[in-house]
């Protein structure tokens, strides 16, 4: 019964780890998910400060540029005003000072003769009126013609001028729609691309889930049927051990049980270490129980339970070199423990079997049960 309680809680135990195990990888999973997301939402964020900084910088860059052109282009008028405004004044003094000499030449000439000849003053005076209204027409007309050419130059510059903003503002509205069109395009890029990863990365995760979920179902349908197995196997030991002990209960001495157990056939079942003692420890057991019914009785018939041959080559062997490293693993621990209290200390025990599997290359039932048994010696 012990063997049978110490193969159910290592079934548990069993099933506890590798439910742990699974959970751990569970978890490690949703860490490497949670840690690429993140890492790709600071390289989205990077990239997107990075498009704006390098926008204001070009926007700062030609409003510069268009205050600079406009500081040209008012400097330039400025200059051409002034330029203008002194090729006036220029022919204005020029016209005046010609006036002044011409009055001086015609006066001079009048006085010259006057003293010639009186009989031609008033055809003189006549022409020199004549003239003089012919050279006010003509300097109206020639200030007149000036005024307007200086006016269509004036006008010309500012249709000039006018036009070159309007195609510069043209200029300017057209380069901003394209480059708006081109952020524009490149913007819905970046989001065809998140969202074709995103779904990329949904359709993984939905598959990944899905493969887990069918592992974890054929994980559990074998644990599943492990477990049915074990169960079965349980139940018929422990109907062949009721059935032993009832035979052996009834029948009234030893003798029965041993032929019993000479006659039942053998099952082609290969035993290991662990099986082997445990078999031993009940026949033991139910070696001292026929022999309390035969003292009971007063039969004097005494039979020796019979054993495996395989049992008997290899089962010393492997006890003792089992035995021996329990002795050195206890002796090395630093709570100077003894081998109750190893077997009451879980995650001893754990320690102990996975160093004793690895080292002497055994089935950790093996172990456990040798350890078991020592412990049961040294209680009692």
């Amino acid at each position: 019964m012990a063997s049978l309680m110490q193969e159910f809680a290592e079934a548990r135990q069993r099933r506890l780890q590798e439910r742990a195990d699974f959970l751990a990888d569970c978890q490690l999973a949703q860490q490497e998910r949670e840690r690429n997301l993140r890492e790709q939402s600071e390289a989205t964020s990077k990239y997107l400060a990075h498009a704006e900084q390098t926008r204001l910088a070009w926007e700062q860059g030609r409003q510069a540029i268009a205050e600079n052109a406009l500081a040209s282009r008012q400097e330039e008028i400025k200059d051409r005003a002034e330029q203008m405004s002194q090729y006036l004044q220029d022919i204005n003094v020029a016209r005046t000072e010609q006036a002044l000499e011409d009055n001086d030449r015609r006066a001079q000439d009048v006085r010259t003769r006057t003293f010639k000849t009186r009989s031609q003053l008033k055809h003189i005076h006549k022409a020199r009126i004549r003239s003089g209204e012919a050279n006010r027409l003509q300097r109206q007309s020639l200030v007149q013609e000036r005024a307007a050419l200086t006016q269509m130059q004036i006008e010309d510059l500012a249709k000039t001028r006018l036009a070159n903003e309007t195609l510069a503002a043209q200029e300017r509205a057209q380069e901003v729609q394209i480059r708006s069109a081109a952020t524009a395009e490149q913007i819905q890029a970046i989001s065809e691309q998140r969202l074709a990863q995103a779904e990329q990365d949904a359709s993984t995760r939905a598959q990944e889930f899905s493969d887990r979920a069918v592992n974890v179902k054929d994980s559990l349908a074998q644990i599943n049927a492990n477990r049915l197995a074990e169960s079965e196997a349980q139940s018929l030991k422990l109907k062949d051990f009721r059935a032993n002990l009832s035979a052996s209960v009834w029948a009234g001495s030893r003798s029965v049980v041993a032929t019993q157990a000479t006659t039942t056939p053998a099952k082609p079942i290969v035993k290991t270490t662990a099986d082997s003692s445990s078999s031993s420890n009940r026949s033991k057991k139910k070696s001292a129980k026929s022999e309390t019914v035969a003292l009971q009785t007063t039969e004097p018939v005494i039979s020796k339970p019979v054993e495996p041959k395989e049992v008997l080559k290899e089962t010393p062997k492997a006890t003792g070199k089992i035995e021996q490293f329990v002795v050195d693993y206890v002796a090395q621990l630093s709570t100077n423990s003894s081998l109750l209290e190893v077997v009451n200390d879980r995650d001893t025990v754990r320690d102990l079997l996975a160093q004793g599997a690895n080292t002497l290359k055994v089935d950790p039932s093996d172990i456990l049960n040798t350890l078991l048994q020592m412990a049961e010696g040294s209680t009692t």
